[in-house]
């Protein structure tokens, strides 16, 4: 009995080593295993580094593009630049205007006979040079005078009186006022047919700005069938206030700017000052006359018009194309070492062409005077490339 309980002990002794030493194998990891998990925490380590590595880079890379606006490049695409420099300018004044119709160069064709409308040659905006047909009117009243002409002109070959010649003469010019030309009355003379119709032709070159009639309208003596003006200069009504006025006189320099075109500055003489107070604006018209040779400036557009006053004197001043607003300031874009930067500086009034600068710029310093839009499109998309990156 003694025996078996030993057995026993012995037996379960040795089941507990067992179970113990399979405990503690199963904690251990063997060295091929431990190598292949310590080189998946490398791998993974090392993908990280690489996703660092290029988030790093892709940051780089719009933090360059936000910094190079190179000059060089930039020239290739428009960019011109110039050093500041100062210019001998004029104080203006900026007052409200109006373009009108240069009076010296506008006709209003009219009938010189009653009849009725044939036929009409041109319209309105079509350019006319002088002397263009325009209408053609059919003319009882015509016709008559043409054979009254023809008749004296037949009693003057077999009347050598001076008597003839003088009545010849009478009836020539009653033909010219009808609107006849010398040639064609001698036209007239030599076939001895009367002109079917009366030929309505333009006294200046310009532009037809209105017709008033239709084929088959009845017209009368001095009724008005087109106008045609010369646009090629026009005048400008300045509205000048009571406070302006001692400071205005005729033959100043004044530049139009109109909405159409910004950018452009048409460039005009003071012609005169007004006899008298607008009492419903309180305002005296001046009026200047522009040049207008591309036609861009058309009867009724509003504008700004700067008429110089004072006189001249030195100021440190860029063109006013090279000034941008940026963040709310005045900025130009200044070379520094091949690279175009924003600079921000503090402008005075504009001079025409030119904005005088008080502060931020030196004489010599080379900035953009054209392309200045440009440039502040791609440093703001740059900007913008930044911030994604961040």
């Amino acid at each position: 009995m003694k025996l078996n309980m030993k057995l026993m002990r012995l037996f379960f002794g040795a089941l507990l080593l067992l179970g113990l030493s399979t405990l503690v194998g199963c904690g251990r990891e063997t060295p091929s295993a431990s190598a292949e998990h310590a080189e998946a925490a490398v791998g993974h380590d090392g993908h990280g580094e690489e996703h660092a590595e290029e988030g790093e880079g892709h940051g780089d890379e719009h933090g360059e593009e936000a910094a190079t606006l190179k000059v060089a490049e930039l020239r290739e695409r428009g960019v011109v630049t110039a050093p500041v420099s100062v210019r001998t300018l004029s104080d203006t004044l900026r007052v409200p205007a109006e373009v009108r119709f240069n009076e010296r160069q506008r006709a209003v064709v009219t009938t010189r006979t009653e009849g009725w409308i044939e036929r009409i040659a041109v319209f309105a905006n079509q350019h006319v040079r002088k002397d263009t047909l325009l209408a053609e009117i059919y003319s009882p009243k015509f016709l008559s005078a043409q054979q009254e002409y023809l008749l004296i002109a037949a009693r003057a070959r077999s009347d050598a009186s001076g008597d003839a010649a003088r009545l010849l003469k009478d009836a020539a010019q009653r033909l010219r006022i009808l609107g006849l030309t010398d040639a064609e009355i001698r036209e007239l003379k030599k076939t001895r047919k009367p002109i079917a119709y009366q030929h309505v032709h333009s006294p200046i070159d310009g532009v037809v700005v209105s017709h008033n009639v239709s084929v088959g309208d009845t017209v009368q003596v001095g009724q008005p069938l087109f106008v045609v003006a010369d646009l090629s200069s026009v005048w400008a009504d300045l509205a000048l206030n009571e406070t302006q006025l001692s400071q205005v006189r005729p033959g100043a320099a004044i530049t139009l700017v109109t909405q159409s075109y910004p950018e452009r500055r048409f460039t005009g003489t003071l012609l005169s000052l007004g006899a008298a107070v607008n009492e419903a604006t309180r305002t005296v018209t001046a009026r200047a006359l522009v040049q207008n040779s591309e036609g861009l400036l058309k009867p009724g557009m509003f504008a700004q018009a700067e008429i110089a006053v004072g006189s001249e004197r030195e100021v440190l001043a860029v063109p006013a194309a090279a000034v941008l607003q940026l963040e709310g300031k005045p900025t130009v874009f200044k070379v520094e070492d091949g690279v175009f930067h924003a600079e921000a500086i503090e402008v005075g009034a504009r001079r025409g062409d030119y904005i005088v600068v008080k502060a931020g710029l030196t004489v010599g310093d080379e900035i953009a005077v054209q392309g200045a839009f440009l440039l502040k499109s791609l440093m703001l998309k740059s900007q913008m490339g930044e911030g994604h990156a961040h």
